[in-house]
């Protein structure tokens, strides 16, 4: 992911993730930042939304394997909390 905000490795996040075609965002409730470099970072799903799982599954599954933006398919709110 991509991020304006200057994360860091351990930090927890709450994801909504509005996806094009799709009513409802997915929700990943919990998820942790394990690397970032350059105002992108890598980050782990830990807990998903009820029914979500499936559905971020499905989303990433079904994106393009070129490395287009995510903006292209989707647009992303975050939180962060420090621990």
């Amino acid at each position: 992911m991509r991020s304006d905000i200057a994360l860091d490795a351990g930090t927890y996040l709450a994801l909504e993730i509005a996806v094009a075609q799709e009513r409802f965002p997915l929700a990943v409730e919990v998820s942790v930042v394990r690397w970032c470099k350059d105002g992108q970072f890598g980050i782990e799903f830990l807990r998903y939304r009820q029914g979500d799982r499936e559905r971020v599954r499905h989303f990433i599954e079904s994106m393009p394997s070129h490395q287009a933006p995510i903006s292209a398919y989707a647009e992303s709110t975050l939180s962060a909390a420090s621990v």
